[in-house]
């Protein structure tokens, strides 16, 4: 009987074991992991908790942001953009909007951070940004695509979008299908361009200083860059003045002629200034002179001086004024007004 109640004993224990291995398994269910949220502004794919969660447990998904409703309206060198973002996912949605201009070749113009964007998992939301660009780039466009990317990711490209992409005409109409597909931002460098024609004047006796030049692109891109003026008392000496000098995007071998005025903190100084440089590089007067960058020397002309007081600029378009324009250039509204009521009717 002894050996029959070891017996027992050693088979209510191993009965106890299987029932607590059935109940860890089975009969009373480890509550379930809650999984991290992930960012939809970060990671733009699906993530879902293995298995079935508690109740009250909500497994976050993260999944492309939607864009829709877009309108474009350009407003002089800037354009403003409305647009619908749609988070079909659980997670919320969050980085930044952003804004590839495209040319007829598919090569990337700007890219520009439209604003920063939070859609919580489940919503959509309207969006307004007003976007300034380069002084040609919107004549240049031929498509847009809009995207979002993690903060501060615009200028990485699509390769770090997440959302959906988006391509449209200049006017907000769906791309065709036949479009030049969107090619990757290239990064420009001084060497990419070559100034010539640069020529400086002011009008009159004032304040007013306008510098004219052509800039080209040399490379086998497309190439966007500012222009920058500095001054130099002497040869060699650091520079005394600065003045930004223009924006543009060109395609490979393009060219383009920038009028812009030229502003210094202190206007007396230009009677110390006898050396000038004109650099063209990708941020303008953000970026220093090195050997990549040697910009365009010129001798300051002997006509520029520091304006005299109280004297204002004489109106563009006279005939006497060193602006480079003559009366051939003037434009006269009540002249051309009588030439049309003048002309046949139906053409």
């Amino acid at each position: 009987m002894r050996w029959g109640d070891q017996w027992r004993g050693h088979a209510c224990a191993v009965l106890l074991l299987s029932c607590a291995a059935v109940w860890g398994t089975g009969c009373k269910k480890e509550p379930a992991q809650a999984s991290t949220p992930v960012d939809a502004g970060v990671v733009a794919v699906a993530a879902v908790d293995a298995g079935v969660p508690d109740a009250g447990t909500v497994a976050k998904v993260a999944k492309p942001l939607k864009f829709s409703d877009v309108t474009l309206t350009p407003q002089g060198t800037s354009v403003l953009v409305m647009y619908t973002l749609t988070n079909p996912g659980t997670a919320q949605g969050r980085g930044d909007a952003c804004l590839s201009l495209h040319d007829d070749q598919g090569r990337v113009i700007e890219v520009k951070r439209m604003g920063g964007i939070t859609v919580k998992g489940g919503t959509t939301d309207t969006f307004e940004d007003k976007v300034s660009l380069g002084g040609t780039s919107w004549k240049q466009t031929r498509t847009v695509m809009l995207y979002t990317a993690g903060e501060y990711r615009c200028s990485s490209g699509v390769s770090s979008a997440t959302s959906e992409l988006l391509r449209l005409l200049p006017t907000g109409q769906p791309a065709p299908a036949d479009a030049p597909a969107p090619q990757e931002l290239q990064s420009s460098q001084a060497t990419d361009f070559e100034v010539s024609g640069v020529e400086l004047t002011q009008a009159g006796q004032s304040d007013d200083y306008t510098l004219r030049y052509t800039v080209k692109n040399v490379s086998d891109h497309r190439a966007s860059g500012s222009g920058c003026l500095r001054a130099y008392v002497q040869e060699g000496a650091p520079h005394l003045e600065e003045s930004p000098e223009g924006d543009f995007s060109l395609a490979p071998g393009a060219s383009e002629t920038i009028k812009d005025s030229v502003i210094f903190d202190n206007d007396r100084n230009w009677d110390r200034v006898t050396v000038l440089r004109l650099f063209t590089s990708p941020y303008g007067c953000a970026d220093g002179a090195d050997t990549d960058n040697t910009g365009f020397k010129f001798m300051k002309p002997e006509s520029i001086h520091a304006p005299e007081e109280g004297v204002e600029a004489e109106p563009a378009g006279d005939s006497d004024d060193e602006t480079g324009m003559d009366s051939s250039d003037a434009y006269d509204p009540e002249e051309e007004f009588n030439r049309e009521q003048q002309a046949p009717h139906g053409e």
